[in-house]
C-alpha cells in the first residue's frame, strides 16, 4: 500500500504541473513511465520478480486511499498554487517580451549602419570629387 501512496503523491506532484502548463499528454506519459518503472522495481525487489495479483491490488488500494483522503484536500491547495504560479509566469513572460524589445534596439542600429554603410561612403567619396573640381 505504501507504493500506491507514493505513486499517488507523485500523481499530485504532476497534477500541479498539469494545472500550470496545460500539457496533459506529456506529463501523464511521464507519470506512467515512472510508475511502471517503480512498480517493476518493487516486484523485482520484494517479490523476487514473480508477478502476484495481490501486489497490484494493494498498490491500487494505497493509491485510491490517498486520492480519496489527502488527495482530496491537496487538490484545492494545488489549484490555488497553480493559479498563482500561472499568473506569475504570465507576468514574467510579459517582462521578457519587453526586455526582448530592448535587446532589439542595438541590433537594429547595427543592421541599419551595415546596410547603409556603402551609401554613406559613396556620398562622401562623391563629395570629395566635387570639392576637387572633378565633378
Amino acid at each position: 500500500m505504501l507504493t500506491g501512496g507514493v505513486l499517488a503523491v507523485l500523481y499530485d506532484f504532476f497534477r500541479l504541473f498539469r494545472i500550470v502548463f496545460n500539457d496533459k499528454f506529456i506529463l501523464d506519459f511521464l507519470f506512467w513511465i515512472i510508475s511502471a518503472f517503480s512498480v517493476y522495481s518493487y516486484i523485482l525487489i520484494f517479490c523476487e520478480g514473480k508477478i502476484r495479483s495481490l501486489v497490484f491490488i494493494f498498490i491500487f488500494i494505497g493509491f485510491v486511499l490517498y486520492i480519496m483522503t489527502l488527495g482530496y484536500v491537496t487538490k484545492n491547495i494545488e489549484i490555488k498554487i497553480g493559479k498563482k504560479i500561472k499568473n506569475r509566469l504570465k507576468k514574467l513572460k510579459y517582462k521578457l517580451k519587453s526586455f526582448k524589445k530592448v535587446l532589439h534596439y542595438p541590433r537594429n542600429i547595427y543592421y541599419n549602419i551595415t546596410k547603409h554603410k556603402n551609401s554613406i561612403f559613396k556620398r562622401n567619396s562623391e563629395g570629395e570629387d566635387d570639392e576637387k573640381g572633378n565633378g
